[in-house]
């Protein structure tokens, strides 16, 4: 006789799941297809093994066929199940994306092998036989308890070969739920008068729900859409990668208008947009991305032209929310999914940047993003990745430029510039990281790495003996928006023990724009001692009131306006020059490429010139050796 006392629990349970599964949003990839497989089998097994059991009980009130018969199935289903847990680990590694591999074929084969076994075993007896006298195990009944110890091995086998393509929480998980069919079996041996089996698997099943079919993992709290963590798993799918599209929306000055109309109320009203997309587009996902970003995805054959036109005419109306109408608008861009061989974080990165630079363009009504436009994407979420690298390591690298005297061509002083590099060692202009950083608020810590970087070589090396005079640091404008940094700038200066007359900051003339904002910031920084140079003149909207009032020590010359001046020497740049000089300020040419040009320059007035005919910029170590000759 057999104990069932576990048998109805465990049923009742896995019903509840399967109802639950049907009843919450699912995606519709590989990974919940192989948990819905799996929780149906176990019912199979359970129902079956109940089924079976009864028979096997009361055999000689019931035709023996149908004992016999009832038997088959349950253990056709048992080792199927088996089989499924094991399948549900190979699309947990991805497998699928290595080719048919021993682990696949050798399942197969045990699962074809193991099955033929049983179904031959009615007329063979080499699992179980009924007679008049019951049911009686066969000779080949261990088949079961070797069927899937051999199954749980090569799923174990699988997560350590493929532990490196999913995350450590996963892998942990999978790892238990090995554990426990693995303790389930050798229960099942010992005492195979329990049904224990059967308890086991639905702990296992257990810990599978909780840890990757929660719908809660999935579904974002603002309403019914999928969240970010869903985007990247359904992406995953290569079926979706093959014939798959996106349409990402964003809503333009999001954290504005979240400031604007409060967070209840936008809250509000993201929910009422998600209600609004399920119901005008059911058999699209729909997912939210945080921050105002949205995604509906569907088949390549998609009406897509006519989903944007519907969002965007939309948008052209209020979001009527409980306690205020929401006026918002918004923008979108369109990626074949055909087109990305990337990982799946690669793609939502690269749709969110997509977004976020569609936030800024006058066009609302983006068209699908070339192909060209996403290698640049491509290109400036890479340079972003080395960014935030390099300052995370303290790995910016410092280049200095020579500053020479106009008269006597001598190395007084140099232009510290930041320079970043990539995986093979290669240098990336800072035309490309540099607004990158401006744009994620990274410009910050840049710019202070910059700076600790610059009076450690002053306070390393003898520069006042090189001839050295000051180096120059460049801030960008949002850096003279930042409130602490003449604080910031004075304490490394402290730490370092370097001077602050050996530092010359230089300020755009962009930054200018917005001089009211940093009149405090820059007045700061001149009380503490450093000097000021207004960096690239005559590229902006600066004017001489302004220039005055901020009392710069030197004025640099836009290389634009020094290139003009070299191709038509007109009276304008020697006045301006002149000008400056009488106002105390010493002038700075820029983008010197020839004698010629640096001559010209002297003869107008120009105290310093700077430029490649004298030296491009050189690291640090590079540098020092072109000043020796200075000290001797």
């Amino acid at each position: 006789m057999w104990n069932m006392d576990f048998v109805i629990p465990s049923l009742l349970v896995l019903t509840v799941l399967l109802i639950f599964y049907f009843a919450r949003p699912r995606l519709p990839n590989q990974l919940n297809r192989a948990f819905l497989f799996l929780l149906v089998s176990d019912i199979a097994t359970i129902v079956t093994d109940f089924l079976a059991t009864c028979a096997d009980n009361a055999y000689h009130s019931l035709p023996l066929w149908l004992v016999s018969v009832l038997n088959l199935l349950f253990f056709l289903a048992y080792i199927l199940r088996s089989s499924l847990f094991l399948r549900f680990t190979a699309v947990l590694v991805k497998l699928n994306r290595v080719g048919f591999t021993w682990p696949k074929a050798l399942s197969y084969f045990i699962l074809l092998v193991c099955e033929a076994i049983v179904v031959t075993s009615p007329l063979t007896g080499a699992v179980y036989t009924v007679d008049a006298m019951g049911y009686h195990r066969g000779p080949l009944y261990v088949i079961l308890a070797l069927s899937s110890f051999a199954f749980l091995l090569l799923g174990i086998n699988l997560l350590f070969r493929f532990r490196k393509s999913i995350r450590k929480s996963a892998l942990i998980s999978a790892m238990a739920y090995h554990a426990i069919l693995i303790a389930g079996n050798v229960l099942r041996i010992l005492f195979p008068q329990y049904l224990v089996m059967n308890v086991f698997c639905l702990l296992a099943i257990l810990v599978i729900y909780l840890a990757f079919e929660n719908p809660d993992l999935y579904i974002t709290d603002r309403g019914p859409a999928f969240n970010t963590r869903a985007f990247t798993d359904w992406l995953d799918d290569p079926q979706h990668r093959k014939d798959g599209r996106i349409l990402g929306f964003a809503i333009r000055n999001y954290n504005d208008e979240r400031s604007m109309y409060g967070g209840i109320q936008m809250d509000e009203g993201l929910g009422l947009i998600i209600a609004w997309l399920k119901k005008q587009f059911p058999d699209l996902l729909l997912f939210y991305l945080r921050g105002g970003n949205f995604c509906v995805a569907g088949a390549e054959d998609t009406e897509w032209e006519q989903v944007r036109k519907k969002i965007l005419e939309r948008f052209q109306a209020p979001w009527q929310a409980e306690s205020v109408d929401l006026n918002l608008s918004a923008t979108c861009v369109e990626i074949r999914l055909a087109d990305r061989t990337d990982s799946p974080d690669r793609i939502v990165n690269t749709l969110i940047y997509a977004l976020d630079q569609a936030r800024d363009s006058a066009d609302i009504e983006q068209t699908l993003m070339s192909e060209e436009t996403l290698r640049q994407i491509d290109r400036q979420i890479e340079i972003k990745r080395y960014l935030d690298t390099a300052l995370e390591h303290n790995t910016v690298e410092v280049f200095l430029q020579p500053i020479v005297d106009s008269h006597t061509q001598q190395i007084v002083a140099a232009e510290a510039l930041a320079r970043l590099r990539n995986d093979r060692g290669e240098l990336i202009p800072p035309g490309l990281f540099i607004p990158i950083a401006e744009k994620h608020g990274s410009i910050n810590l840049l710019g202070e790495q910059v700076m600790r970087k610059v009076c450690a070589f002053i306070r390393d090396y003898d520069v006042l003996g090189m001839g050295l005079r000051w180096i120059n640091v460049n801030l960008s404008p949002i850096q003279c928006m930042h409130s602490n940094l003449p604080d910031l700038f004075s304490s490394i200066l402290t730490e370092y023990g370097v001077s602050a007359n050996q530092i010359h900051l230089e300020i755009t003339e962009e930054s200018m724009i917005n001089y009211s904002e940093q009149e405090k910031q820059i007045e700061s920084l001149r009380q503490f001692g450093f000097q000021l140079a207004l960096d690239d003149y005559g590229s902006g909207f600066s004017n001489l009131h302004q220039v005055k009032k901020i009392a710069f020590s030197n004025i640099k010359l836009d290389m634009k306006i020094v290139w003009d001046y070299i191709h038509d020497r007109d009276a304008l740049l020697p006045s301006l020059v002149h000008a400056f000089r009488q106002m105390g300020f010493s002038i700075t040419a820029e983008g010197i490429e020839t004698q010629e040009m640096a001559e010209a320059m002297a003869e107008i007035g120009c105290d310093y010139l700077q430029g490649y005919v004298f030296s491009k910029p050189l690291p640090v170590d590079n540098f020092t050796k072109i000043l020796q000759p200075c000290s001797e």
